[in-house]
């Protein structure tokens, strides 16, 4: 008998959930439905919009005339889509020799339209870039001519830049070789292969430091002809560049005498590989026929040692 009281307070209980999920539903049905109502209407809204656009414009192209010849329409369209459209595709669009206010304000006319504008586009941006890059392929082409010219020729500027003159200027970078050779030498337990450059310079060495202050001689004699007027730019402004190098290298073993006690070789190789670099780039420029003057502190203690004897003419070896 408890079981039979407990069974309709349950039902009870259970009556208002199950019209909660009724009112729910409802309640949603309705929703999505005013939902679709409203998309309806904005669509169609949008559809009477975009009517009255192409209308609007089809007026605008015919002058307010009900058709417009083929050769006007073109030039209408032309200024509207910003293209260039020749008569067999505008007659592609109206397929007759004019086109009527109801074409031209057609939903199939805007979309053949825009597709072919589009295209035209597309075409016309693809050829701009294959211009461009021919045009670059061509400045680049004309540059590699030019520096290939300035190669072998044989003045520049007013300049003497032959060949002859190019060896001669290359040669002076062998008295900064020479001195800092001695700093490099632990190189050689590294890099056997130099051993043959080595021996190629070493007679260099010993017939240099045969005559009695050698290095200095060759540095004031590098000095002198450094400025002689008359003689080729870019051989004197090696000469220079050569005697700060060869200072540098100085420098060091100089110091090394006075407090009777070596410099740490790690130093020493390190100051060694760089001025040597510093001598392969001079050389492989002044064969090109260029002034190696790009070394930043060294270049501007070169321009300092000749003094300005080198005038304007500095840049234009470059």
């Amino acid at each position: 008998m408890a079981l039979s009281r407990e069974e309709p307070m349950l039902q009870s209980w259970q009556r208002p959930a199950a019209q909660d999920d009724c009112s729910r539903n409802a309640m949603d049905f309705i929703g999505n439905r005013e939902a679709a109502r409203i998309r309806a209407e904005a669509e169609e809204l949008e559809r009477q919009q975009a009517e009255q656009r192409r209308k609007a414009r089809a007026l605008e192209w015919t002058n307010g005339q009900q058709s417009i010849p083929l050769r006007e329409l073109r030039r209408k369209l032309e200024k509207d889509q910003k293209v260039e459209l020749s008569e067999n595709e505008v007659k592609s669009l109206i397929s007759s020799s004019a086109a009527s206010l109801e074409q031209l304000s057609s939903e199939k006319f805007e979309v053949q339209l825009g597709m072919l504008a589009s295209a035209k586009r597309e075409t016309a941006r693809a050829l701009a870039a294959a211009a461009a890059k021919e045009r670059e392929a061509q400045a680049q082409a004309a540059q590699l001519q030019e520096e290939i010219q300035g190669v072998f020729a044989t003045d520049v500027e007013g300049d003497d830049r032959s060949i002859p003159v190019r060896l001669a200027a290359s040669l002076v970078y062998l008295l900064p070789l020479m001195d800092g050779l001695q700093f490099g030498l632990p190189l050689l337990d590294i890099f056997p292969s130099l051993v043959p450059l080595v021996q190629l310079v070493a007679p260099l060495v010993m017939l240099k430091n045969a005559i009695p202050f050698g290095t200095f001689i060759f540095l004031i004699l590098f000095q002198a002809q450094a400025r002689n007027g008359g003689l080729p730019q870019i051989l004197r402004f090696n000469l220079a560049q050569a005697v700060v190098l060869d200072v540098l290298f100085i420098v060091p073993d100089f110091f090394m005498s006075i407090i009777a006690m070596d410099l740490p070789s790690s130093f020493l190789v390190a100051l060694f590989v760089m001025l040597f670099g510093v001598i392969v780039y001079s050389v492989t420029l002044t064969l090109l026929g260029k002034l190696p003057d790009g070394l930043g502190g060294i270049s501007d203690m070169t321009r300092r040692n000749l003094g300005g004897g080198l005038g304007g003419g500095l840049g234009g070896g470059l």
